[in-house]
């Protein structure tokens, strides 16, 4: 049995071109190819000779230095003073007046008399208590250049109750200038000041050359 009865008995449905065999016989004939015409050989065009092109050299720049940069320092910004109110005009306080000494005798102004007397130079006076009675007892200093001399007033003395006196210059001194300074002592021994001292000028005996009637009052 042929193929295809075989196949179509067995139910194949396969196209019938292929299970139709080519003829046994058939022989392929060759198809002819033209032989290309020869083509005209082209023509060598000149080629112009290359321009020598300008070859550009890079040379490298050296790069600016940066200047360095100063590193700012800080200045402390001293702080701002604020004005103060004016200070108080202080008020000079017064001075106190000194206090006078209190003293326990004072010269009763005015009471010296002066007369010329060239023959003995002589100081005398009195002291009395407040109720004018005269005092004795009491010390009183007669000083003149670095000489010093003390008398007690009344009969301790050998004066007359309360009075005293000085006879300091010999008659060669009679007419010299002399300052006298006259005040009362706690004592020769202890001669504290009871009183201010009085000075006395001689410039003259011829004008005056004794004093008389000193008198020194108790303050108390």
């Amino acid at each position: 049995m042929g193929v295809v009865a075989s196949l179509i008995a067995v139910g194949c449905t396969c196209p019938l071109a292929f299970l139709t065999a080519p003829p046994a016989n058939a022989t392929s004939t060759p198809t002819k190819t033209p032989k290309p015409s020869s083509s005209p050989i082209p023509t060598q065009t000149p080629v112009p000779p290359a321009t020598p092109t300008s070859t550009v050299t890079f040379t490298p720049t050296e790069a600016p230095t940066a200047a360095p940069m100063d590193t700012p320092t800080w200045t402390p910004v001293p702080p701002t003073a604020t004005a103060l109110p004016p200070a108080p005009t202080p008020t000079q306080a017064r001075p106190s007046p000194t206090p006078a000494p209190r003293w326990d005798f004072t010269y009763l102004e005015g009471s010296m008399e002066t007369e010329a007397n060239c023959g003995s130079i002589y100081l005398e006076g009195e002291i009395r208590n407040s109720a004018g009675v005269p005092m004795d007892g009491i010390t009183v200093r007669l000083r003149w250049w670095d000489n010093v001399e003390y008398e007690l007033s009344g009969l301790a003395g050998g004066h007359s109750s309360g009075k005293w006196g000085f006879s300091p210059l010999s008659p060669d001194q009679n007419r010299a200038y002399q300052s006298f300074f006259l005040d009362i002592v706690e004592s020769s021994s202890n001669p504290v000041p009871l009183s201010q001292e009085l000075p006395v000028e001689m410039v003259d005996c011829s004008q005056a050359g004794q004093f008389t009637n000193i008198i020194f009052a108790s303050a108390r």
